[in-house]
């Protein structure tokens, strides 16, 4: 079984309006809300390809409630655990540019982290769990806790965060790391220029424990690495119509096919990402199986 982790879920409120004035009223051509945080997105694309998991993590409140009922009403399961305050609301104020406002979460307790501990203990090496976002507030060093944790007990995970968050893991051999090209400049601590400069920070995370580093681009498409093969995906065309969960995808759809071979798995990493951008919302199955054919993978030595 996946189990996705997210600490900090959210609703995240979609506004649309033309324009925005501020210090004046404003009225919405339309608005939606969607259970957010970037493990339940991986959560709710991992359906759209046909692969079950559980959401883990931490909900409290109305708010808790809608993203449960939400996930339930999409057949995800769930087995988040109830904090005193209410999860939050996030909004994404969507014009001729996004703006995104997003809230302080709610207190974690030492209680409400030792319970996830238990959670993650009974797992077995069947399992695989993907960590995404932040940490709660005074928990800076919970990934690494976390991660050792499964480590010890023969269970693999990917994580999508930053900085020393993920550094933290690389000795605990996590499956897939996807930092954007910002991220990984951060912690390689130099600026990245071309492919082979990529590929080499990459192979430096690869030599600290990582087993596959999948670089996003942006709308420059991805570099892939792994300890025996480094390759360039362009991203195919559309139009940008949302930013939100675009790499919570990609993780979804490189694990989604982890039974097939690696070329697969990023073309269906690259095709989830670029659906949900192409998208009002998370990417639908009929809009990634669409994209897969038209997903290059290029040897890094043929890129000039």
């Amino acid at each position: 079984m996946i189990y996705t982790v997210t600490f900090n879920p959210s609703v995240d409120y979609v506004v649309r309006l033309d324009e925005v004035e501020t210090g004046g009223l404003n009225r919405t051509s339309d608005t939606e809300k969607y259970a957010g945080g970037k493990g339940i997105n991986v959560s709710r694309v991992l359906k759209q390809l046909g692969k079950e998991s559980t959401a883990l993590g931490f909900c409290g409140g109305f708010t808790g409630g809608f993203i449960k009922d939400t996930l339930e009403s999409q057949g995800i399961s769930h087995r988040f655990i109830e904090i005193e305050e209410d999860t939050r609301i996030n909004i994404k104020l969507k014009t001729s540019s996004e703006t995104e406002i997003n809230a302080v979460g709610p207190k974690i307790t030492d209680e409400n982290i030792e319970s996830l501990k238990n959670q993650l203990s009974g797992l077995t090496g069947d399992d695989h769990v993907v960590f995404a976002g932040s940490v709660p507030k005074g928990h800076d060093h919970l990934y690494e806790e976390l991660s050792r944790l499964l480590f010890e007990k023969d269970v693999s995970f990917s994580i999508d965060t930053e900085g020393k968050k993920l550094t933290s893991t690389l000795q605990y051999k996590p499956y897939l790391i996807k930092p954007n090209l910002f991220e990984l400049e951060g912690i390689t601590g130099r600026e990245l220029v071309g492919d082979m400069d990529i590929v080499e920070a990459a192979h430096e995370l690869i030599e600290r424990g990582a087993e596959n580093v999948l670089v996003t681009l942006g709308g420059e498409g991805a570099v892939f690495v792994s300890p025996d093969s480094q390759f360039r995906i362009p991203s195919p065309e559309g139009i940008l119509r949302n930013s939100v969960g675009a790499g919570d995808s990609t993780v979804a759809g490189f694990i989604a096919r982890d039974e097939s071979s690696i070329e697969e798995r990023i073309r269906y990493a690259v095709a989830s990402g670029s659906a949900t951008a192409f998208s009002d919302d998370l990417a639908l199955h009929e809009e990634i199986e669409g994209l897969v054919p038209h997903i290059e993978i290029n040897s890094i030595e043929e890129v000039k």
